[in-house]
């Protein structure tokens, strides 16, 4: 009686609190993940390190996507919005695309950030931040694709969401499949991917050594430091991505596949399905961690998400100051907009215009909008 009233209260804790938080925080940080990588300077800047940020970019979209289907989920507690038709295909169809882009874009950094390391020197002529912009549409099509079939099995079973009873048996082969492409193909990548650049990193640190004894030119000695402390941070902060994304859906991806091939056979079915469901609900962290982890171990990201909250904080007050200035002129001076047009007339005249605020906004906006590195 006190077990089932504990998974009572676990259960109301995970579908009402839960839920709610988890998209209320990823969707912030997800928002502002897309702000900063959307930014137009990106793809001027010529940088291997700037390969990366169309595979950030689209997967905060896509990650985006996935907590506004879990806000459905967690709205249809109190209405019925999942569990109706076309809704149901749609929804499910957009869970296992964003579940395969979320897996097959980590792969995808994880292997450039490996040919930034093991290649460094020819790694400027391979990345890019169109071809890795192309990769990443190429992988959203690859993924609309593969789960074409999915809105062919679905459909409203006894008033919920569920596969049709006459198809149900490929909806289970199509689960194991899916299984080994977008759980067991990437673990066993980014796994292995990850222990060589950890093993390439220790060698890096002794040729490190081995180059500024060689080398002759003290230019040369501090453009390679800062090269590779650039290449460095960036590695070791999708290397922190990619762990945890792993370490994250590992006990959703083992009790899933362990109950799609075994679990009817070797385990009481209820008990490995009530893990496989608090498991889940831990893997839907993946979609909301990620900005989290930028701020955390990316100090030009931080400073990137600083300036742009001071941009809108100044934007804001000048939009904020200028009505109130209006206003209150406007009511006292009924002449105010001769006045300020004489004004305007006097500044434009004025031999020393870079002195205003809009000259020091102008060369803080063109300081900053040159490179962007996390």
């Amino acid at each position: 009686m006190m077990l089932m009233k504990s998974f009572n209260l676990l259960n109301f804790f995970f579908n009402h609190i839960y839920l709610l938080l988890l998209v209320i925080i990823g969707g912030i940080g997800n928002g502002f993940v897309i702000i900063i990588f959307g930014q137009r300077a990106l793809r001027s800047t010529i940088a291997s390190n700037m390969s990366v940020y169309p595979f950030l970019f689209y997967m905060a979209i896509s990650d985006t996507i996935y907590l506004f289907i879990l806000f459905c989920l967690w709205l249809s507690n109190y209405v019925n919005i999942l569990h109706r038709p076309y809704i149901c295909e749609l929804t499910l169809y957009l869970t296992y695309v964003c579940n395969f882009i979320n897996a097959y874009y980590t792969v995808s950094f994880t292997a450039q950030r490996l040919l930034a390391v093991v290649k460094p020197f020819r790694v400027s002529h391979v990345l890019s931040w169109y071809r890795s912009r192309c990769v990443a549409l190429f992988i959203i099509l690859i993924a609309c694709l593969i789960y074409s079939y999915l809105p062919f099995l679905v459909g409203i079973v006894d008033g919920c969401c569920y596969s049709l009873e006459h198809l149900r048996w490929i909806n289970k082969l199509m689960d194991i499949i899916d299984c080994i492409i977008v759980f067991l193909i990437p673990y066993l990548m980014i796994i292995t991917m990850n222990t060589i650049i950890l093993i390439s990193l220790k060698r890096m640190k002794q040729t490190q050594h081995i180059f500024l004894f060689q080398s002759s030119s003290q230019l040369n000695k501090m453009r390679e430091i800062m090269r590779r402390n650039a290449s460095c941070k960036m590695t070791k902060l999708l290397l922190t991505v990619s762990t945890s994304y792993l370490i994250i859906c590992g006990p959703y991806a083992c009790t899933h596949t362990w109950r799609l091939l075994y679990g009817q056979k070797e385990m009481p079915n209820k008990l490995l399905r009530q893990l496989e469901y608090y498991f889940h609900l831990i893997y839907h962290i993946s979609f909301a961690m990620n900005f989290y982890i930028y701020i955390a171990f990316g100090s030009k990201f931080r400073r990137e998400l600083k300036r742009l909250l001071i941009k809108c904080k100044v934007n804001f007050y000048h939009c904020f100051c200028h009505k109130n200035f209006y206003k209150h002129d406007e009511s006292t001076n009924p002449n105010i907009s001769s006045n300020f047009e004489q004004f305007q007339l006097m500044y434009q005249n004025s031999p020393y215009p870079t002195s205003t605020t809009g000259g020091l906004a102008f060369a803080y906006k063109c300081k900053y909008s040159k490179a962007l590195y996390i």
